[in-house]
């Protein structure tokens, strides 16, 4: 190899790139500490960048569904000019009154959905947390008579309570110890409630700039982009990125639907089998659908709760109908509608799922399905390119 001044520059940044490396992997917990504090603090940024995405989604139909709706006139009149051009000209036109009206109407309409839900569960768990209160005494006489039932047969037991010594001192010097821990774990969790406020008012004002400016925005993203890379890597690189866009928003509309299809099976199941409280606990199950998988498990846990107070033997058939359900969701319906949203054969559906929630827990089961969805596009297209290039395209579409 000819030793130049370009090979000079590459080898040279290969050599740091392997001294850095190595210095980081021989300072792992450093390093690892370092970039934990980092994601910490910008955090709110990335919060910021989710919120917008969700609430772009909502933002975009209101724009298409209030803000366009003069502009069919417009569009038939400029039959050679291509839909491009046209969306182009009416993105230039849209007034920020316009958009900011239309984000407004987004939050709104976000906190709506929130409220109702809310509305549907909360005085639900009130009501149980009221009548545990009131049956707090009917409790207490219970266990008396089971204690006094069991010294009574088991006389040997009352001779073992009275033997037993208890060291004041100590019991005294523990509950204050215990109280000193309480203290402190409520200031930390007071302290983090604030911290977590602030940080979620920093990423909906981010959300906000992020949405007002999202086209001078992408913008600046894409001429940072190409003043960098070469053009053919740069156009790969856009390409990947509205892939990724695109799968995040139908992996959200995905969870949308699967959400409210299990919410009624739910709701439906539990009228059929008469169990209290169908409505809130159909509504609590539908959002915790939007965790893959271990959400229906999720709501029908807190769902227990809630029977388990009234009717101890309905709580029981809820608990075996909720397995029941989950199964038929997680192999049926989440990986048919899901999938099917995304464009992703079913089998890849529970193969990400199970790898992303083995390695990063729910996070990962939430995050691996869009990012397999991508790997699973560009490899397609990867692949159907290849054929064509070897003239075996034909082969495989007559099978």
């Amino acid at each position: 190899m000819k030793l130049d001044k370009e090979n000079t520059k590459q080898i040279l940044k290969i050599v740091a790139i392997a001294i850095i490396l190595l210095v980081a992997l021989f300072n792992i917990k450093f390093v690892w500490d370092a970039g934990m504090a980092f994601l910490n603090i910008i955090s709110p940024f990335i919060w910021g960048l989710a919120i917008a995405f969700i609430l772009n989604i909502f933002m975009t139909l209101y724009e298409n569904k209030l803000f366009k709706i003069g502009q069919k006139n417009n569009k038939s009149n400029r039959k050679n000019k291509s839909d491009r051009n046209v969306k182009q000209v009416t993105n230039q036109k849209k007034s920020k009154f316009d958009r900011g009206f239309a984000i407004i109407l987004s939050i709104i309409t976000i906190v709506a959905i929130i409220t109702i839900i809310l509305l549907l569960i909360v005085p639900q768990f009130i009501d149980v947390i009221r009548n545990l209160i009131n049956n707090i005494p009917s409790y207490l006489e219970s266990l008396q008579n089971l204690g006094i039932e069991i010294t009574e047969k088991f006389p040997e037991t009352n001779m073992f309570i009275q033997n037993i010594e208890i060291d004041t001192e100590a019991l005294k010097n523990g509950i204050i110890n215990l109280s000193k821990d309480v203290l402190d774990v409520t200031i930390n969790q007071i302290s983090s409630l604030i911290s977590n406020v602030i940080n979620f008012f920093i990423a909906i004002i981010f959300s906000v700039y992020i949405l007002l400016n999202k086209e001078e925005l992408k913008k600046e993203a894409k001429k940072f982009v190409y003043a960098r890379i070469d053009k053919e890597k740069a156009d790969y690189i856009l390409k990947v990125a509205r892939l990724a866009r695109d799968s995040f928003r139908n992996f959200l509309t995905g969870q949308a639907k699967e959400a409210v299809i299990l919410g009624s099976l739910c709701a439906i199941g539990m009228i059929i089998l008469n169990i209290p409280y169908a409505g809130p606990i159909g509504a609590l199950t539908a959002i915790t659908a939007f965790i893959p998988i271990v959400g229906a498990f999720i709501g029908g846990f807190i769902g227990a709760i809630l029977i388990v107070a009234v009717d101890p033997i309905k709580a029981l058939i809820f608990i075996i109908f909720i397995i029941v359900l989950q199964q038929v969701e997680g192999n049926l319906i989440y990986p048919h509608v899901v999938g099917k949203n995304m464009g992703l054969p079913s089998i890849w559906v529970l193969v990400a799922i199970t790898i992303g929630g083995g390695l990063f827990g729910i996070m990962g089961m939430i995050v691996g399905l869009p990012i397999v969805s991508i790997i699973y596009a560009i490899t397609q297209e990867n692949t159907n390119k290849k054929l064509q290039e070897k003239n075996l395209e034909d082969k495989f579409e007559s099978q």
